[in-house]
């Protein structure tokens, strides 16, 4: 007997063993070698995840925020109910180590991202490979478990950085939707966002010296919004659990 596939269900099944070849890769401290990859599909970033379940994905990039913006978004966060996929700077991890653990505390989890926020897509492979591995070392040096996420500085991609990444045992992840849009009244920009958003997008907060980006009341007024449609907010690990 012979089982036929449509396309659009082998890719989704493709993009799944890819990202458990991933996590495995990450758990046991492995990488994929270049040479197979070189012959394989083109390793794409994640922008959404076809989901069975009625969540989405959340991703916190952290800029030039310090301790007491984090801790702001972790506020923001809780009075939410939701969990978040972070991502750090090296320097950041190295400089506050309570505040690393204050986001895991909280149920989130943290992603790769690299050294500093300056863009790294345009070096040399070698050195971006360097900025790679030292934001992984600085997660390990204080015992902080990585997802298998890299987000690069400035959201901004190359074919190497994406390949040696996902080299490295990380999926690069593109959100769709950046919440920093959200303007005007709170009910307002909430409700226009939401109609924007389905079952699997991954949405984008931002965390720089000014705060949480967009502000506190946003985020509050989007997760009303939210729960009027019955959509749960997770972290992109857990947005995985529910591919169909």
């Amino acid at each position: 007997m012979v089982i036929y596939l449509r396309p659009a269900t082998r890719i989704r099944m493709a993009a799944v063993l890819s990202l458990i070849l991933v996590v495995l890769g990450v758990r046991a401290g492995l990488s994929v070698q270049s040479e197979s990859l070189e012959t394989a599909a083109k390793v794409r970033p994640i922008t959404r995840v076809e989901t069975s379940l009625m969540e989405v994905g959340l991703i916190v990039d952290v800029t030039s925020g310090g301790p007491d913006q984090i801790s702001a978004c972790l506020a923001a966060l809780d009075g939410m109910g939701a969990k978040a996929t972070w991502f750090l700077t090296a320097t950041l991890v190295e400089a506050e180590e309570d505040t690393v653990r204050a986001i895991m505390s909280g149920g989130h989890e943290i992603g790769i991202k690299g050294t500093d926020d300056k863009r790294i897509d345009n070096l040399p492979q070698a050195e971006m490979l360097d900025r790679i591995q030292r934001a992984r070392q600085a997660l390990m040096k204080i015992a902080a478990p990585t997802a298998p996420f890299f987000y690069p500085p400035g959201e901004r991609y190359s074919d190497a950085l994406v390949l040696l990444a996902f080299q490295e045992g990380y999926q690069s992840l593109k959100p769709g939707l950046d919440l920093a849009g959200m303007k005007g009244k709170e009910a307002d920009a909430a409700r226009k966002m939401v109609q924007r958003v389905s079952p699997g997008d991954i949405l984008k907060i931002r965390v720089d010296k000014k705060g949480v980006v967009p502000a506190e009341k946003y985020l509050a007024a989007l997760a009303s919004a939210l729960g009027s449609a019955n959509l749960s907010v997770v972290t992109v690990s857990q947005l995985f659990k529910g591919v169909r």
